[in-house]
C-alpha cells in the first residue's frame, strides 16, 4: 500500500478576550486555548465495517495564541450528528470504546506543548452499514482548559459522492536534458455530488518545482520531491477545472525516459485504513510555498478526455538523452542430466539513466529452467523467481526493480537442467524495453548476444528447431509489457490523493509494476523434468 498523506485545510477559530479585565485582576492572554487543523469536509468510503477497525482521524492540537504550553486540556468528541451515517471508536486518552459503542467521548489530554506531537491517536470512524451515498453529518471537537473559553472545531463527514479524475495526457518527446517545461493538469468531477474543494499532489523523482505556490506544500520524500496544493473551489458534478498557471518541471540531465503523474484528491479521510498525515502544518518535512497562489479555472473538456476511476494522470517523457545498453551471458556448462546455473548481465554504459528495460532470455534447445515452487525455505528461495516471469515455452523476462544509472550493471542468475546435448544449441539474451518508454539507444549491436551451451556426457542429438539469432534490429516488444500503463495495483487506491505516483524516471511505472506483479504472481510451476511451467495469471501493474 502506497503511503497516503493527511490532507485538510486549517481551521482558525479565534475567540475574543471575553469580558473586560477588572482593574485589580491579573492580565489574561488573548486568543483560544487550543489550535487545531482538521478537514472542513471529510469523505468516507461506503465500505461497511472495516476489517482494520475504521479510518483513523488524526488530531494534532497545539497551544493557542502563541503559548508554549497549555495545561489541563480536555477534549470532547461529539459524533451524535452522524446517526445513520458513520460511527466512531476511540482509545488511549479518550478511553477504549468499541466501534459504535458511544458517539460522545471525553479525552484528558493534559499539557499541550507547542511544536510537539500532541496527537492522541484516539478517533477512528467508518460508514455504518446501509449509509446512503452523499449522506453526511458533523463531528464536533470541543477543547476546554482552565481560565479559557471553550474552542470548537467541526468536520462535515460525507459518504463518498464526488469522483475526481485527471485528464488523459499525451507523451512528451524530445525534451533536452536539463530543460524545463510547463503543464496544466485538469480534473473533472465524474461523481453525482459536488466536491467541497479539491487537492492536487505531485511527487517527482529528481524533479524540481520552479514555482513555490503559497497554497502548496513542498518537501522531500526519499529520492523524490513531494508537493501538494489545495483549492477551495467547489466542483459540481460534470464540471472540469485546470490550473491557470502551468506547473514548471525541470528535466533531469541524465533522464532518457520517465513518467510524470498527477492525481486530484478529496479532503479528509481516504478509506485506506488511515487519512493523510501532515496536513496540520506541523510536519517538519513539509514547507509552505512563498510565491503567488496557484489558481484554477473552469474548462469545457469532453468527459472522454479524462481517465477511468482510480487512474493517474500521466505525462510520459521521452527525452533526447541517449543510453548504451550492453548485455553479456555466461556460458551454460554441465553434464547431461545435471543442473547448473548461469548468470546474465545488463549494463547501462550511459550517458543517460534508463527505466523500463529488461532482459529477455530465450533458453537453448535441450535445456529447461529449474523452478522450486514452493521453495523449501521461503527465506532462501531462488532470487530469479522474484525477478523473472515465463512468457513462452522457452522465453523468460527478467527485470530490475530500479532504473539503471549510467555505469550500473544488473544481473540475474537462472538454474538450468541439461536434458539433452543438442548439437550447436544456442540461446539468446536480449535487452528489451517497454515500448511506451523507449531506451533511445543508438548502438544496438551490443543489445543482444548468443547464449552458449557446453554440455558433456551422453551422445549429441540433432537440433529440431533453429537457434535464435542475435540481431542489431530494434528490440522487440517485451511480452510482459501488455495492457494499460496504469493498472489497478493494490496500493493504488493510494490514492485518493497521491498524485503523480512515480515520476520523472522514477521506475517506469507501467512496465516495472507489470513486471513486478508478474514475477510475484507468476512463478513458473514445474511440469516435468525440464521444469517448464505456465504463469499463474495475467501480468498486472
Amino acid at each position: 500500500m502506497y503511503r497516503i498523506r493527511r490532507l485538510g485545510a486549517a481551521l482558525a477559530v479565534l475567540l475574543g478576550a471575553g469580558a473586560l479585565l477588572a482593574p485589580a485582576g491579573p492580565a489574561q492572554a488573548v486568543g483560544p486555548a487550543v489550535e487545531l487543523n482538521v478537514p472542513k469536509t471529510a469523505y468516507l468510503p461506503k465500505r461497511e465495517t472495516s476489517p482494520t477497525g475504521g479510518v483513523r482521524l488524526w488530531l494534532a492540537p497545539q497551544p493557542g495564541a502563541g503559548r508554549a504550553t497549555q495545561s489541563d486540556v480536555t477534549l470532547k468528541v461529539d459524533a451524535s450528528d452522524l446517526d445513520g451515517v458513520a460511527r466512531i471508536r476511540t482509545r488511549r486518552e479518550c478511553g477504549d470504546h468499541a466501534m459504535g459503542a458511544t458517539d460522545v467521548v471525553d479525552c484528558a489530554l493534559g499539557t499541550l506543548t507547542r511544536g510537539k506531537d500532541n496527537y492522541p491517536d484516539a478517533v477512528y470512524i467508518e460508514a455504518v452499514p446501509g449509509a446512503r451515498l452523499g449522506s453526511h453529518g458533523t463531528i464536533r471537537y470541543t477543547f476546554s482548559a482552565p481560565g479559557a473559553e471553550d474552542v470548537v472545531f467541526e468536520t462535515d463527514v460525507r459518504i463518498e459522492g464526488p469522483d475526481l479524475r485527471p485528464r488523459k495526457e499525451k507523451p512528451r518527446e524530445g525534451d533536452a536534458p536539463g530543460a524545463s517545461f510547463g503543464f496544466k493538469p485538469q480534473i473533472r468531477n465524474a461523481g453525482v455530488f459536488p466536491a467541497q474543494g479539491f487537492g492536487l499532489s505531485v511527487r517527482g523523482s529528481r524533479v524540481t518545482f520552479a514555482t513555490q505556490y503559497s497554497n502548496c506544500r513542498y518537501g522531500p520524500e526519499g529520492t523524490s520531491t513531494f508537493a501538494d496544493c489545495w483549492f477551495d473551489q467547489r466542483v459540481e458534478p460534470g464540471q472540469a477545472y485546470e490550473v491557470v498557471e502551468p506547473i514548471s518541471v525541470a528535466v533531469p540531465d541524465t533522464m532518457v525516459n520517465g513518467g510524470f503523474h498527477y492525481k486530484p484528491y478529496l479532503q479528509g479521510m481516504t478509506g485506506n485504513a488511515e487519512e493523510y498525515p501532515g496536513a496540520t502544518g506541523t510536519d517538519p518535512g513539509l514547507r509552505p510555498g512563498t510565491g503567488p497562489e496557484l489558481k484554477v479555472r473552469p474548462v469545457d473538456t469532453p468527459a472522454d478526455a479524462f481517465t477511468d476511476k482510480f487512474a493517474l494522470g500521466e505525462v510520459r517523457l521521452h527525452t533526447s538523452q541517449t543510453s548504451d545498453l550492453q548485455v553479456r551471458a555466461d556460458a551454460i556448462e554441465g553434464t547431461t542430466g545435471s543442473t547448473t546455473k548461469a548468470t546474465f548481465h545488463l549494463r547501462n554504459a550511459g550517458p543517460g539513466r534508463i527505466s523500463g528495460t529488461s532482459l529477455r532470455i530465450t533458453v537453448p534447445e535441450g535445456l529447461g529452467v529449474v523452478a522450486l515452487t514452493p521453495p523449501p525455505d521461503p527465506d532462501d528461495e531462488l532470487e530469479w523467481e522474484w525477478e523473472c516471469s515465463r512468457i513462452d515455452e522457452r522465453v523468460y523476462i527478467c527485470s530490475p526493480d530500479n532504473p539503471l544509472e549510467p555505469g550500473d550493471t544488473w544481473e540475474t542468475t537462472l538454474e538450468f537442467r541439461i536434458d539433452r546435448k543438442v548439437r550447436g544449441a544456442r540461446g539468446l539474451l536480449e535487452a528489451v524495453h517497454d515500448p511506451e518508454r523507449p531506451a533511445n539507444d543508438p548502438k544496438k549491436s551490443n543489445d543482444s548476444v548468443s547464449i552458449e551451451v557446453r554440455a558433456t556426457g551422453g551422445s549429441s542429438v540433432e537440433p529440431t528447431e533453429p537457434n535464435p539469432k542475435s540481431a542489431s534490429a530494434p528490440n522487440p516488444k517485451p511480452a510482459s509489457a501488455t495492457g494499460d500503463s496504469e493498472g489497478k495495483d493494490d496500493s493504488l487506491p493510494l490514492v485518493m490523493a497521491v498524485v503523480l505516483g512515480t515520476v520523472l524516471g522514477g521506475g517506469a511505472l507501467a512496465f516495472a509494476l507489470r513486471a513486478r506483479a508478474a514475477r510475484r504472481k507468476a512463478v513458473p510451476e514445474p511440469t516435468g523434468p525440464t521444469g517448464h511451467g505456465e504463469t499463474s495469471g495475467p501480468n498486472e501493474n
